[in-house]
């Protein structure tokens, strides 16, 4: 191994804002300014913990720590930063993020930090709830007696790209406990079809996110073991940044599917994603690029995929 590397143990966070991509083709000027705001909060709290910001990688930070304990309290201390930076905004102005930490050994070459432990420690933050924070097993093993808040396990995760399932765990944040019952009532098989965005070059295409909306939403009412919400009552969070687990609340749903539509020319993009909105984990996504002339088998796909993501019966 050259000189240059080293190899060691080491705690690995990563933070990202939750739902920025989407924020950022709908809004770009808003997505840059929470961009800003998430920099700042971050930045202040890593000295305090012994924190050192190896990189941005566009929304995320990637943070080291020489202890499993000292990232865990940053965690927290992010989080609740993050919360009272919120209070005074209204709700698309706010910033969401989730953190995900792993510890494991680490290369570093010029400063950057590489290897299994970085892979794994990527993947555990879409699994945290909206302001939340996920541990991998390894750093529960460190702090489960020394840290005050309550560690739940949430059983083993296949990650992306990680060929062992991992056991993860939350933290319990003191302002989440009183989400938790709600959150466990949800019927996944209750779906809300939000509006599509337009991301399309001509804002006149909005007409095609809007039937693209319109016709999922009447291809999932098809299948009778979803109850999918009417489109009068999802139209309200058109344009509308709010949490996930904020709208399945206000609608009584489990998933929410989202996405966007750009069209240019004769060619067709859209992105969908459907998230559990419980714990705002990603179900399943997917982009499709297509010609125009395919956007009826396009919506038949995705109500097939979501189908089987939850399991209903389609008969």
């Amino acid at each position: 191994m050259s000189s240059q590397k080293r190899r060691r143990l080491a705690a690995i966070m990563f933070t990202d804002i939750v739902g920025y991509t989407l924020l950022a083709q709908k809004n770009e000027s808003l997505s840059l300014s929470l961009l800003e705001d998430q920099r700042k909060l971050v930045r202040e709290i890593l000295n305090r913990h012994n924190g050192r910001e190896v990189k941005t990688i566009g929304d995320a930070f990637l943070i080291e720590f020489p202890s499993a304990l000292d990232a865990v309290r940053c965690a927290y201390d992010i989080q609740g930063k993050t919360r009272e930076h919120n209070t005074p905004f209204a709700e698309e102005k706010r910033v969401h993020l989730r953190i995900g930490i792993h510890l494991g050994d680490v290369v570093e070459s010029e400063g950057d930090i590489s290897g299994d432990a970085v892979n794994v420690a990527s993947r555990i933050g879409p699994f945290a709830e909206n302001g939340g924070i996920s541990l991998s097993r390894q750093v529960y093993d460190q702090v489960q007696n020394k840290f005050e808040l309550p560690l739940t396990s949430l059983g083993p995760k296949t990650l992306k790209n990680v060929a062992t399932p991992i056991e993860l765990y939350k933290v319990t944040l003191p302002w989440q406990q009183e989400r938790i019952p709600s959150s466990t009532q949800f019927d996944k098989k209750r779906i809300a079809v939000l509006p599509f965005a337009n991301i399309s070059p001509n804002p006149n295409d909005e007409y095609f996110s809007d039937g693209m909306t319109e016709e999922l939403i009447a291809t999932l009412s098809r299948i009778k073991s979803l109850g999918v919400i009417a489109r009068t009552s999802i139209i309200r969070y058109k344009g509308l940044t709010k949490p996930v687990v904020e709208i399945g609340r206000e609608l009584n749903v489990g998933t929410v599917l989202e996405g966007s539509v750009r069209v240019a020319g004769k060619k067709l993009r859209i992105t969908a994603q459907l998230i559990d909105a419980g714990t705002e984990e990603h179900l399943w996504s997917e982009t499709y690029d297509r010609n125009l002339e395919d956007a009826f088998s396009i919506q038949s796909d995705i109500a097939k995929r979501i189908a089987r993501a939850l399991k209903a019966d389609t008969h």
